[in-house]
């Protein structure tokens, strides 16, 4: 696969916009299709695929999510307060 650096290319922001959005761009010369813009995750055989989930379904997730226990924190503070302090290396055995 060719690469070229994206100062060497003039790409319109509605062009770009688009790709942004993993939607396919077809260039035409004469009426007649020349080449084609994709987002880079969408080639699967590129092997650059980000893991994990985007921010934004991460994000769709956790709205539907119930608020927490508004006691949540004191009970947590009961329960370190109930072990004692951490130790300074947790590595080390004791």
């Amino acid at each position: 696969m060719a690469t070229i650096n994206a100062d060497e290319v003039r790409i319109p922001r509605s062009v770009r916009d688009a790709v942004t959005r993993h939607e396919q761009v077809v260039v035409l010369n004469r009426e007649r299709p020349v080449l084609a813009i994709v987002h880079p995750d969408d080639l699967p055989h590129l092997g650059t695929r980000r893991r994990g989930r985007a921010v934004r379904e991460i994000a769709a997730l956790l709205a539907g999510t119930p608020a927490p226990d508004p006691d949540f924190a004191k009970d947590m503070d009961a329960v370190l307060d109930s072990v004692g302090p951490a130790p300074e290396d947790p590595w080390e055995r004791s």
